[in-house]
C-alpha cells in the first residue's frame, strides 16, 4: 500500500503544469548625453505619460532678470575735477583707461594737424609733415574702435562715458534675444538689491549691448540708476522686474517643468516612443501655469505628467 502511495504522488507530480515565464518589458534607451529618450513602442507604458501642448496664448508676463552694479559714477576727489568711473571688471576699467587715453591722443593729433596745415599754407611746413600728422591721426581715430567696440559689447554706453556728468549706478541684467522687441530705452523697470530687500526702486533702461550671445541666446540691457550718495556700490546683486510683454505668450503647465543645478527643462514627444530634452528659459508662473521665454516653439508637445520619471531617466537620478 506505502508503495502504491510513492507512486501516485509521482504521477500527480509529473502531471503539474510547468508555469511560464512571462518576458519582461524592454526598457527604454538613452542615448549617452541623456537628451534623448526612446521608449519600446509599449501602449501600457507610454499610457503613464499625459502630454500638453506648447501654447500661445494671452497672458500678462513679468520678467525678473538676475543683475549687478557694473559701473558706479561718483563725485571727484578734487573740486573741479572730472567724475570718476569705477568698474566691477579689471579688464573694463583697463579698457575705458585706453579709451580716455585715444580721446587724448586724437584731441593732440587734430591740433597739431590744424598747426602743420597752417604752416604748411605759409611755407613753412613739407607735404611730408602734412601726411605723417595726418597718418598719425587716422591711426589714433582706428585704434580707439577697438576698445569702443569692447564697451558696447559689454553693454556699456562710450559716449556717455566720455563725460560722466551725473552720479549714477549702472546696473547690466540678460534678457531673452526673443523679448528684445519689448526693451525700449527709457521703458521703466523695477529694482531690489539684495543689501535693501524692502525696498523696490524705479529705474529704467539706458541701452541694450551690442551683440547676442552665440550660446545663451542672451542680450545685455544697461539699466540706470541715480546715485547721488554712493548707496550703490560696484558688484552689488539686484533683481530687476520688467513689464515685457502683454499679451500672447508661450506657456506650458508648471508640472511639465524640471530643474536640475539651476537650469529648468521639458520634455518635448518627438514621435509616439520618443522624448527630446530641452533647455528653457521661463518667466513668471501664472497659477498653473510658466511663461516661457526661451527654448519651446508653439504647438510642441511637452509631457505635463511624468517629467520626473523622464528627468530619471535623462540624467541618471
Amino acid at each position: 500500500m506505502l508503495v502504491f502511495g510513492v507512486i501516485f504522488l509521482s504521477v500527480l507530480s509529473c502531471k503539474k503544469k510547468e508555469h511560464k515565464v512571462e518576458p519582461s518589458t524592454p526598457l527604454p534607451v538613452v542615448d549617452a548625453s541623456g537628451g534623448k529618450i526612446t521608449f519600446p513602442n509599449d501602449a501600457k507604458s507610454l499610457s503613464f505619460f499625459e502630454m500638453d501642448t506648447v501654447k500661445d496664448e494671452n497672458l500678462a508676463a513679468l520678467y525678473q532678470a538676475p543683475a549687478s552694479v557694473a559701473v558706479t559714477i561718483t563725485s571727484p576727489v578734487i573740486s573741479g575735477g572730472r567724475n570718476t568711473v569705477l568698474f566691477d571688471n579689471p579688464d573694463l576699467g583697463s579698457t575705458y583707461s585706453a579709451f580716455l587715453q585715444h580721446l587724448i591722443n586724437i584731441r593732440t593729433h587734430k591740433l597739431n594737424l590744424d598747426r602743420i596745415q597752417d604752416l604748411s599754407q605759409h611755407g613753412a611746413a613739407t607735404g611730408k609733415e602734412v601726411l605723417d600728422a595726418e597718418t598719425q591721426l587716422a591711426n589714433e581715430e582706428a585704434a580707439i574702435t577697438e576698445q569702443e567696440a569692447k564697451l558696447k559689447i559689454a553693454g556699456l554706453d562710450p559716449e556717455v562715458l566720455k563725460n560722466p556728468s551725473k552720479q549714477e549706478a549702472w546696473l547690466l541684467c540678460e534678457v531673452p534675444e526673443s523679448q528684445i522687441q519689448n526693451m525700449k530705452i527709457g521703458t521703466n523697470c523695477g529694482i531690489t538689491f539684495t543689501a535693501y530687500p524692502n525696498d523696490v526702486l524705479p529705474a529704467h533702461i539706458s541701452g541694450l549691448g551690442a551683440e547676442v550671445d552665440n550660446i545663451t541666446r542672451l542680450v545685455k540691457v544697461r539699466v540706470v540708476l541715480a546715485n547721488p550718495s554712493n548707496k550703490f556700490q560696484v558688484g552689488m546683486f539686484a533683481s530687476v522686474e520688467f513689464n515685457i510683454k502683454e499679451g500672447k505668450v508661450l506657456s506650458i503647465p508648471i508640472s511639465a517643468v524640471v530643474n536640475v543645478q539651476g537650469k529648468d527643462y521639458a520634455f518635448i514627444r518627438t514621435s509616439n516612443t520618443t522624448f527630446e530634452r530641452r533647455e528653457m528659459l521661463l518667466g513668471q508662473q501664472l497659477d498653473k501655469k510658466v511663461v516661457v521665454l526661451h527654448g519651446l516653439s508653439s504647438g510642441e508637445i511637452v509631457a505635463a505628467k511624468g517629467a520626473m520619471e523622464l528627468k530619471g531617466l535623462s540624467f541618471g537620478y
